[in-house]
């Protein structure tokens, strides 16, 4: 087996990974290797549209947001949808 070992993982990121383990029963250890696991199998680079469609559908989600306009293409508003800039 191969290993790996990722440094500087910020305290508040590996707090809420063992408060994820510990209600999994697993390890933190366990849990990136899963989760690792899943990356490295997933065959489809970028969004599984196949797997947004079953989560919507499981959660009732049938209609579609509003129209895409330009607004909507503007790099700065996804950055602050992904929590990258304020």
């Amino acid at each position: 087996m191969s290993a790996i070992t990722i440094r500087n993982i910020p305290e508040k990121v590996h707090n809420k990974l063992r408060k994820i383990a510990a209600e999994r029963g697993v390890s933190v250890e366990a849990l990136a290797r899963a989760a690792l696991e899943e990356v490295a199998n997933t065959n489809t680079p970028g969004i599984d549209f196949e797997r947004v469609a079953r989560v919507r559908a499981a959660l009732g989600l049938t209609e579609d947001g509003p129209e895409w306009g330009e607004e909507l293409d503007d790099p700065a508003l996804s950055r602050r949808v992904l929590g990258l800039e304020k």
